[in-house]
């Protein structure tokens, strides 16, 4: 199947956005297609020291949640700080991810949609430092960011699958 963003969708919003609801769709169906079939022991182990693939489900999950707080001009609050904090120690079913996953992204969606062209352009701050950054930019970031944890996600279940089917890591 091709890829979400050469599928020929209805293009209903500006290219930036358009492109990260393609970047949220894609995550969504490779996390769900590349973890069938693991087991929740192979979801949080660390070969070579990689990080876990549960940990990248959860922040691609969290960090998106906490990114678009930034882009729609808020503060994080407690509850998504509680959850940084947890992501790596915080050792959920594979089940259980892929639901907070798809939760998050859904919810996602919803907010990309609601902003405004003002607030794509608007300078919003990230994080405790209040680092300014266009609403644009922070979008922008989500795809790049987003891309880059599936990539390391697919990798180390690629490397597990070969390490216990007796294949040389």
């Amino acid at each position: 199947m091709a890829e979400v963003w050469l599928r020929n969708l209805p293009v209903t919003t500006d290219p930036l956005r358009h492109l990260l609801l393609c970047t949220l769709q894609q995550t969504e169906e490779d996390v769900v297609a590349t973890t069938a079939g693991l087991t929740d022991e192979q979801v949080w182990l660390r070969p070579h020291g990689l990080t876990p693939i549960g940990f990248h489900i959860r922040h691609i999950a969290e960090s998106i949640n906490r990114l678009l707080t930034y882009a729609e001009g808020r503060s994080l609050d407690p509850a998504q700080l509680s959850t940084l904090k947890s992501e790596l120690t915080e050792t959920l079913p594979l089940l259980s991810l892929i639901v907070i996953l798809e939760q998050r992204l859904t919810d996602a969606r919803l907010r990309v949609n609601a902003l405004s062209e003002e607030d794509l352009n608007a300078i919003r701050e990230i994080g405790r430092a209040r680092i300014p950054s266009p609403a644009g930019t922070i979008l922008a970031h989500i795809a790049e960011h987003t891309q880059r944890h599936l990539g390391q996600l697919t990798t180390t279940v690629k490397l597990i699958q070969s390490t216990q089917a007796g294949n040389p890591a």
